[in-house]
């Protein structure tokens, strides 16, 4: 049943915008967008970073402030929302992100860094931000969008991260930015639509969560790869999701699995083998007391050279199963028409 309705024909229909084709490029983008020119900026060393960002625009910097924690001894502050924090002043580094441009909380973030006196660098397709940018002299660096946020991750994180590099802020993992992109490269022909359900791990996941409510779990480290997934599941699939992380979770949510449980519940690892013996063993745990309340553990293992990798082929997976996920629920993956109300009663007057 699930090949017939994951057939080329079938994804080609359900998803009529062709959303499923930016993915299938990805590793094309990933590429591009690693070699992209950015804008140039002034290089100092910040007290703070400030990654300023909504939804998908938001996703690069939680994946940068993961990756970056081993190296950087300054902090990292990710924020979803109109404003900055006050303590945010002249010695400290704006980068605001907005795929469309248009965000209204990113625009009003941007303002507010310039009253504050802090250096900004700015990425986005174009839009109000833009023109903003080129108005107040603010250094920016135009991206390519590939029609929604969500898809365009590559161009909004490699950016990003060369930006920082440019402040020599990536350290010894600046090599990292290269193999994460060949990593996505040799994933690409196990996600395609080409490739069949036994063979594609993006599809296999699809037909285990489409009709169900996902329960993500993950380490620490993983965190901010659920989130993005939980996202992906959000937009594309309408479906809900939820992301819990080991150990907390030990200390309250694992007592909801029992034989009363709703069977609507699907339970989803995501792991990676370099867990500490600790968290490897409260998955262990965990996973028996899940498996005892008569539930199948599903177990995605990370792969990859090193953390970023690791981390980007996951990703790939992920959104790629969101998109076939999409298609068994019947659901156009392209269109947000709750996001697109919300955007529009805020601009009535």
């Amino acid at each position: 049943m699930f090949s017939v309705m994951l057939s080329n024909a079938d994804i080609s229909t359900i998803d009529s915008s062709g959303l499923y084709g930016y993915y299938e490029k990805w590793p094309t983008y990933f590429q591009d967008a690693l070699n992209l020119k950015i804008s140039q900026l002034d290089r100092f060393y910040p007290n703070r970073i400030i990654y300023a960002g909504l939804g998908g625009s938001a996703a690069p910097g939680d994946i940068l402030k993961n990756w970056l924690s081993p190296v950087l001894n300054i902090p990292f502050i990710v924020i979803k929302d109109y404003d900055l924090p006050e303590i945010v002043g002249k010695k400290d580094f704006v980068l605001a992100v907005s795929c469309s441009g248009n965000t209204e909380e990113v625009l009003n973030m941007v303002n507010n860094s310039i009253k504050k006196g802090c250096k900004i660098a700015v990425i986005t397709s174009g839009g109000d931000l833009e023109k903003f940018c080129i108005k107040n002299t603010i250094s920016c660096t135009k991206i390519k969008n590939l029609n929604v946020s969500r898809a365009s991750f590559p161009y909004l994180f490699y950016p990003a991260a060369n930006i920082l590099k440019e402040l020599h802020l990536l350290g010894s993992i600046e090599n990292q930015l290269i193999t994460s992109v060949q990593a996505v490269k040799e994933i690409q022909q196990d996600l395609i639509i080409d490739n069949p359900i036994e063979k594609n791990p993006s599809k296999e996941l699809a037909t285990k969560i489409f009709d169900r409510f996902p329960l993500i779990y993950v380490s620490a480290e993983n965190q901010k790869v659920a989130v993005r997934f939980q996202a992906s599941l959000n937009e594309n699939a309408k479906m809900f999701a939820h992301v819990s992380v080991i150990p907390e979770l030990c200390h309250n949510e694992v007592e909801l699995w029992t034989k009363n449980t709703s069977r609507q519940f699907k339970p989803i690892f995501i792991r990676h083998q370099e867990e500490s013996l600790q968290i490897s063993k409260r998955f262990k745990v965990t996973k028996q007391i899940i498996e005892n309340a008569g539930f199948e553990v599903y177990e995605i293992w990370e792969k990859g050279k090193d953390y970023l990798s690791r981390t980007m082929r996951s990703l790939y997976l992920l959104d790629y199963a969101s998109i076939y996920t999409a298609v068994l629920r019947k659901e156009d993956p392209l269109g947000t028409p709750g996001i697109d109300a919300i955007k529009r009663k805020m601009l009535e007057h």
